[in-house]
């Protein structure tokens, strides 16, 4: 008998252990909407959408369809997940709204909104690696 997919990942991974990549797209933005330090605009701006299309999202329990979309809706929830190990609550505010050299004296937001997750995850992980220092 053949298995299917689900039972092939069940037989690699402790079933109890949730995986980035399996989750759907509307429990990242679930996630990321209950843990983002910034307002619905400001969070429908970085995914790409307009603050109706969240809202409507959040509402209906979808989540966004598009690749692009849940790109940076993946990319977002990492980020979110990096920064609370690295800062508290408020720490990771502080770090999205301060002007910081390695982004040119721009902020993590101004870096994020101009599509660069990348070099704020790059951030992050220097910060956590530094934490043992």
């Amino acid at each position: 008998m053949a298995l299917t997919n689900s039972q092939h990942a069940d037989q690699k991974r402790p079933s109890s252990r949730v995986f980035l990549k399996d989750l759907t797209p509307s429990l990242h933005l679930k996630y990321v909407f209950d843990t983002f330090p910034l307002s619905r605009e400001k969070l429908a701006q970085l995914i790409g959408v307009s603050p109706r299309t969240l809202n409507r999202w959040t509402k209906s329990g979808a989540g966004p369809e598009r690749r692009e979309h849940i790109r940076r809706l993946s990319k977002l929830h990492e980020i979110l997940e990096l920064g609370i190990k690295v800062y508290t609550a408020q720490g990771l505010r502080t770090f999205f709204k301060t002007p910081l050299p390695e982004f040119d004296h721009q902020t993590a937001f101004d870096i994020l909104s101009i599509g660069r997750f990348d070099d704020v995850l790059g951030a992050l992980a220097a910060d956590y690696e530094g934490l043992g220092s």
